[in-house]
């Protein structure tokens, strides 16, 4: 290329008049445009803004006990570990540098400084990493109580860290030598909900300590965060010098996982991108040891759930330790809430457990593979996460003795009604059908829409609620058996269903 002043100019000048007249957006459109987004911005968060202050000034007012006042004051820091959790393990999933399938076919294996093009990355996903963060904490500090400095401070040490975190990652990715190498920062995750748990442990025993960002702890708390943030500045130039070493098999996973969880939020089909996931996992892990013999016929379906939970133990310790949740809450007196929890915990956590039956929903050839009839089938694939919700129901009943007036027979049948309306609310969501375009469309200003696309975001909570109402309103054994005949036909029926 000519080094000539004026050949150098006259190309800028052919670049920019080719950029100028392919444009589509005039400079006073772009500016109506951002001053519309802004005005919404402000007038929605003030809108949510006025609605935090006014539940805090009701928790104020009716959060007395010694109990509440403690868990009160624990919220901010269970709200924002689970948020750095799962935060962290999406980081961990998807990359975090990722690169798009374009870029990974044709840039990165031409011999270029691949820093060049990934050092933005990464500190653009560390500082994603610290928005995300930092408005949830702000709520959740909140809903606390705290005050307008002690707020902003606990903000700012919570997005440290979620930054923090997030650049340890790409350390980690910047610095594997193999898919089995290990890295501290992979941890990260695990560690944060072992956090959480020890949290509502303390709330479930009424030994919760009360921990405040205020008064002579401010100070110390703004050194804490001052470093920590002085840290993540240091950890990104360390990652500026590492992304040169990010290699093809480390960034391209990531970017082909992206464009499939984006079709799927699209088209809010969360069954969908719960499917993209599970796909991305399986695909990491690679290979598994085969486990030969077992039961014949339907039980087979059942013994391979069994495997499955060998094969994964972190979901049973997961739903296991999941039994603080409705203990934390009868301990700060949530009464028969306690009932509703537990049906949403349960519902939570059973997707990752019927992944059996999401195969037989949505491969329906598969599903014809078998001797015997769709109904049964799919029932069998619903045997061992429904003995798991039983048994979590069951665990949890002691939870309703500390704030229900019943006998133990009851109690037991309402934590078992509550297991089995999680089971069918999770099965409710995993046999849902995605959204049809062939039906009738809604007009909208976004095109058409199908009639059950909205009705998608609720799957499954419908069913939580559904079940949950005859304990709510009737917290003995006639309620319970009346959610747990509605659990069951619900059961039957999307069973059963083609």
């Amino acid at each position: 290329m000519s080094t000539d002043p004026a050949a150098v100019a006259e190309l800028r000048a052919e670049i920019r008049h080719w950029r100028r007249s392919r444009r589509t957006l005039s400079l006073g459109e772009a500016l109506q445009d951002l001053y519309i987004g802004v005005f919404a911005v402000l007038m929605l968060g003030s809108m949510l803004i006025s609605v935090l202050v006014n539940l805090s000034d009701l928790g104020d007012r009716s959060c007395v006990a010694a109990d509440c006042s403690a868990a009160r004051s624990l919220l901010p820091w269970l709200v924002v570990g689970t948020l750095l959790a799962v935060l962290w393990s999406l980081a961990r999933m998807v990359g975090p540098v990722a690169v798009s399938p374009g870029v990974a076919a044709w840039l990165l294996p031409t011999p270029v400084d691949r820093g060049e093009l990934l050092r933005g990355r990464a500190r653009g996903t560390t500082l994603l990493a610290a928005a995300l963060v930092a408005p949830v904490a702000a709520a959740a500090a909140t809903l606390a109580g705290l005050g307008m400095p002690s707020s902003a401070l606990f903000t700012a040490c919570a997005a440290g860290v979620a930054a923090y975190g997030v650049g340890a990652l790409v350390h980690a990715q910047a610095t594997a030598t193999g898919p089995r190498s290990r890295h501290p920062a992979l941890l990260l995750g695990p560690v944060s909900l072992l956090a959480v748990g020890a949290g509502l442990a303390a709330i479930a025993s009424s030994r919760a300590p009360a921990l405040s960002v205020s008064g002579a702890a401010r100070v110390p708390w703004t050194v804490g965060t001052a470093l920590v943030w002085v840290a993540v500045v240091v950890l990104l130039l360390r990652v500026r010098r590492l992304t040169a070493r990010l290699r093809r098999r480390d960034v391209a996973p990531g970017g082909v996982l992206v464009p499939g969880l984006g079709g799927a939020l699209a088209t809010l089909d969360l069954a969908l991108m719960f499917d993209v996931l599970v796909a991305h996992a399986t695909g990491r892990r690679g290979a598994v040891r085969p486990r030969r013999g077992g039961p014949q016929g339907l039980a087979a379906l059942a013994w391979r759930d069994l495997v499955r939970l060998r094969r994964h133990p972190g979901r049973v310790a997961l739903l296991a330790g999941s039994l603080l949740v409705p203990y934390a809450v009868a301990a700060v007196g949530g009464g028969v809430v306690v009932v509703l929890v537990e049906v949403l915990v349960c519902f939570v956590l059973v997707l990752p457990f019927l992944v059996a039956l999401r195969v037989l929903t949505r491969s329906s050839g598969m599903a014809r593979m078998f001797p015997t009839a769709l109904g049964p089938t799919r029932a069998a694939a619903v045997v061992v996460p429904g003995a798991l919700l039983v048994g979590h129901g069951l665990l949890s009943a002691p939870a309703l003795h500390r704030t229900l007036d019943g006998t133990g027979p009851d109690l037991a049948l309402l934590g078992a009604a509550a297991g089995l309306g999680g089971l069918a609310a999770g099965v409710r969501w995993v046999t849902g059908r995605p959204p049809d375009y062939g039906r009738p469309l809604v007009s909208t200003p976004a095109g058409g829409v199908p009639t059950n696309l909205y009705g998608s975001v609720l799957r499954g909570v419908d069913v939580a609620v559904l079940t949950a109402l005859p304990m709510l309103l009737s917290p003995t054994a006639g309620g319970a058996v009346l959610a747990m005949a509605l659990a069951l036909g619900v059961l039957s029926y999307l069973c059963g269903r083609r």
